[in-house]
């Protein structure tokens, strides 16, 4: 019988990793690691790990991606974001692994009027994103071209109880109020974590590697996936749209975020609509 292939993850508990691991695990053998069993900001932990468990693949979840958060500690966002994404590269270098960053769509200023593509210039305008960008520029400085994937994902939902960001908290407010309001002036493109789970597999399987964007086809600003959520859900709450300046931030969100996909459609890959794998997820919610 064949041996599974073994892949590390970081950021195993977080909302990505909930839908990821168990899609990995169909075709690998996974350590799935967080904070609590490997840090990512020790040199010596995460070269312990990789001594033990001698990893095929690496995926690199890990991140601190609460925007207000990384702007009100700039230094845990660097340490996490930056300095723990070169530790990780640093490992897969000595170990000879292939490294897959998971980086964000964030890394833009937001000043386009249509979806960014991969040979677009990031110029990040928060915290978050910048840390995020210097990952990236850290995994292309150690690591050769064919030892790693880059790829930026769009406004992640999925994970069920992990589920923090905009589509989790949608869905709890809608059910409890009769009214919420959502932002109608900044876009963006929604982003299925188990679609990223799939396409993963796809990439490794194919031997694929370099900077992808990777999103459910379409985008949206927050309000139309506010009052899609509560179409599908079949609630009654009505949604209001309101300017970004409504809700007051710590840090800057740049108002275009949406990403199109070109290099997965170079290789003939299709991501589904985002509606389409919206409803799939809510019914899981439901």
């Amino acid at each position: 019988m064949n041996k599974k292939p073994k892949i590390l993850a970081t950021g195993a508990n977080g909302m990505m990793g909930c839908d990821i691991i168990p899609i990995l695990e169909s075709e690998f053998e996974v350590l799935a690691t967080d904070v609590d069993n490997m840090d990512i900001r020790d040199p010596e932990a995460v070269r312990a790990v990789f001594e033990a468990f001698r990893p095929d693949w690496v995926l690199h979840m890990a991140a601190m991606t609460d925007l207000d958060r990384c702007e009100v500690e700039p230094e845990i966002a660097e340490a996490v974001n930056h300095i723990g994404t070169r530790i990780i590269a640093s490992a897969c270098a000595e170990f000879d692994v292939p490294l897959i960053y998971i980086s964000t769509s964030g890394v833009f200023s937001g000043r386009k009027n249509t979806p960014y593509v991969e040979t677009d210039i990031p110029k990040p305008q928060n915290i978050y994103g910048k840390t995020k960008y210097k990952g990236e520029i850290a995994v292309r400085e150690i690591l050769p071209k064919d030892k790693w994937l880059i790829l930026r994902a769009g406004w992640l939902f999925g994970g069920g109880p992990q589920d923090k960001k905009f589509v989790g908290k949608i869905y709890k407010i809608a059910k409890q109020r009769g009214s919420l309001s959502a932002v109608d002036n900044i876009y963006g493109s929604p982003n299925y974590t188990v679609d990223i789970g799939n396409l993963i597999i796809y990439l490794i399987k194919n031997n694929l590697f370099g900077l992808f964007h990777v999103a459910n086809t379409g985008w949206a600003n927050r309000f139309q996936i506010a009052r899609e959520i509560v179409d599908i859900a079949n609630v009654e709450c009505v949604v209001e749209p309101v300017p970004s300046e409504f809700f007051k931030t710590k840090a800057p969100r740049p108002p275009m975020e949406a990403i199109e996909n070109c290099r997965l459609n170079e290789i003939g890959y299709q991501m589904r609509p985002w509606k389409e794998a919206l409803a799939e997820y809510l019914k899981r919610l439901l």
